[in-house]
Parts: C-alpha cells; structure tokens; sequence
C-alpha cells in the first residue's frame, strides 16, 4: 500500500481569535470608567486649581457718583484665583454695605472675569445737616452728604438726625404725588412727624398737607385750590378743605393772640383743570 503522509489537524481562523477578542469585550466598560473618570478629574483640576480659568479681570457696571477703584477696592475680588473658586456672595455683600450702593449683583463671566452690576441710589430729598445736605433716597435711607442742594431737590427741614425714616418716605409720596406746575413751585417742606408736613411754595403760601395718605386726592385738590388767592392752604382733609389769608390756629395758647373769623371751607371741584 502506497504510504501516506500524517496531516497536523487543521484549527479554524475564527476559532483562535475568539478568546482575544472576548477579553477585549470585556475590559471595554472598565477602560470607558477608567477615561470617564481621568477626564473628569482633568476637568476638575482645570476648573478648581489651575491657571488656566483664573481670575483676571473685574468688570463693574451700573455706576454714576461712585468711582470704578472704590468699588474695586470695597470689592477685593481675589485676582489670580480660580474663577470657579472665587466667593460672589461674599464679595456681593461687601459692594451692597456701600451707603450710596442700593443693589448688587456679582457673577462669573468665563474664562477670566468677574462681573460686578451696580444700581446707585437716587437723592429724592436732601435734609440740612450742619451746613451741608444729608442726600436721602425714595426708602428714606440717607446714603451720602453734598454742599448745596441738587437743583429741583427737595429740601425737608428736619432734623438730620433724629428725623424718622417713615417721616422722609412720607414726604417722597408727597412731593411725588404733585403735578409738575405745583411741585416746580416747592421752595422746600417741613416734616415733623409722618403726620405732620407743611410744604412751603415760592410765593410764601404754606401748604398744611397732613400726612401722606390719599396724597394723589390732596395734589388734585391743591391743585385746583391754588387758583384762589391765599396764603394758607390746607388739604390735610381733603373732602372739606380750607384757604385763608392769615396762619391757621394752633392748638398752643397765646395770651394775647387775636381771634380770627371761622375758617371757610371751599367747595372745589377736583376735576377742574389747572392754568
């Protein structure tokens, strides 16, 4: 018989790369966890600790009296930090302590800045105070002092510094309350208490306003008063108010004090319509 030769027995191709690729299946989701996690921290760390999102510029926006390097410097953002690091309610708080600073808003501007929005408090009213004006806002909040009065300011004659900050809020709905013709006219008011305001007019009329409630009914009411001639006003009861050409009574005794003829009171139309 003719001799034949021993053949090695013949291995499938797919069968030998089977296991490699079965342990390349498996590690997969371990490497995705593994980059997953590397990146995160490479993240983390350019974020947090790095130089490369660092702090390097404020921006400060919103400003009128107050100069750039005083709310830098009341700021003190902490250049060279990392933005992500820096504390915007800290520094928020510090430009917000500022008198003449009525809000603040602090926040991140990527990559490198810091932005810093401001809104000024407004002089509503000035108060004399020791020669100077202490310069009062709508809320009645005094936030700074100045030389003269403002033109078309106000001014309150009180006492600077036991004056009630509802006595100033009052007196703001006032003069906000007049129509301009009659406010252009204020020479200034004199508050005592919420519940006491006498404003005086350029022609030396005094006006006994009372408090501020139903002050848009009073400024109709004057409004239509002011086109009688007189020196004395008073809307303080707007439903009956009165004019006279001499001051009105007070309730402290004089000894030798005249007696004046009953007040009158005037009917007044409200909707009639200033000159």
């Amino acid at each position: 018989m003719p001799k034949t030769k021993d053949r090695a027995p013949v291995r499938p191709a797919a069968t030998a790369g089977r296991p490699r690729r079965r342990r390349w299946t498996n590690l997969r989701p371990l490497l995705v966890v593994v980059t997953l996690v590397v990146l995160a921290s490479a993240g983390w760390w350019t974020v947090y600790h790095s130089s490369l999102l660092d702090t390097r510029k404020v921006s400060i926006g919103g400003l009128s009296v107050l100069r750039r390097d005083q709310v830098a410097q009341v700021a003190a953002v902490p250049m060279g930090r990392p933005l992500a690091r820096v504390d915007l309610d800290a520094i928020r708080t510090r430009v917000a302590a500022v008198p003449r600073v009525a809000s603040a808003e602090v926040e991140r501007d990527w990559p490198h800045t810091v932005r810093i929005s401001i809104r000024e408090r407004v002089t509503a009213l000035v108060v004399p105070d020791a020669g100077r004006f202490a310069e009062i806002d709508k809320d009645g909040v005094r936030f700074g002092t100045v030389d003269a009065a403002p033109p078309g300011v106000p001014v309150v004659k009180a006492d600077a510094d036991t004056v009630s900050r509802e006595t100033l809020r009052g007196v703001f709905q006032v003069v906000s309350a007049l129509p301009p013709p009659v406010a252009q006219r204020v020479r200034d008011v004199t508050a005592r208490t919420p519940d006491d305001i006498v404003l005086a007019l350029d022609q030396g009329e005094s006006v006994v306003w009372g408090g501020a409630d139903a002050s848009d009914r009073k400024a109709l009411v004057l409004a239509v008063l002011l086109q009688r001639p007189a020196k004395f006003y008073d809307v303080s009861a707007p439903d009956a108010p009165v004019t006279r050409t001499q001051p009105f009574p007070t309730s402290e005794p004089a000894a030798a004090a005249p007696t004046l003829p009953p007040a009158a009171p005037v009917a007044v139309n409200p909707t009639a319509s200033t000159p």
